[in-house]
């Protein structure tokens, strides 16, 4: 089971680990802010912050979430621009 924080709610998912995150925050969530462009990694229109907790001190940064693996956001907060 993958469990995140998608913007303010907490989310968890049996879904395949190697699906793409973009594609479980438009098709699965419906939130459509987060854009489909490139595919490819460097258009940017599928940008989304993923924080996770490093040395006590929570930490963001921005990713491309067409390249993303739903098993890589497992416990770590993801904000999209719906947020």
């Amino acid at each position: 089971m993958i469990r995140f924080i998608l913007n303010d709610k907490e989310v968890s998912t049996s879904l395949k680990p190697g699906k793409v995150l973009l594609d479980f925050i438009r098709y699965d969530k419906h939130l459509m802010g987060t854009k489909i462009g490139c595919r490819e990694g460097d258009c940017g229109a599928c940008t989304v912050l993923v924080g996770e907790t490093k040395n006590g001190e929570l930490q963001y940064r921005s990713m491309t979430s067409c390249l993303l693996p739903l098993g890589n956001v497992h416990n770590k907060h993801i904000v999209t621009i719906e947020e």
